[in-house]
């Protein structure tokens, strides 16, 4: 893998916990920083996703209010002609 340096300065007590884990699961601090920063990013971008995804359905719960409104409406109207049918027929 190509790379490019970056220099990062961190406190000694994190630089401390992230040598405890690389020495007991990664090969070198790079690996396990740049894994970390891999899952960061990806954490981000799912969290991102999550966000549109609620605004979403909360554009669409407005829009699908709206709809099944009308068509309880539509269906209301159906019924109160069915049942004037209904009464009109008993009539006869």
């Amino acid at each position: 893998m190509t790379g490019r340096r970056v220099v990062v300065i961190l406190p000694e007590s994190l630089l401390a916990a992230v040598d405890k884990v690389v020495n007991q699961e990664y090969a070198s601090r790079s690996a396990f920083i740049r894994l970390a920063t891999q899952r960061y990013l990806e954490e981000c971008l799912l969290k991102e996703k999550k966000e549109k995804m609620a605004r979403g359905y909360e554009k669409m719960g407005q829009i699908n209010l709206e709809l099944a409104e009308e068509g309880i409406a539509d269906d209301a109207s159906e019924m109160e002609e069915y049942l004037k049918t209904l009464l009109v027929g008993e009539s006869h």
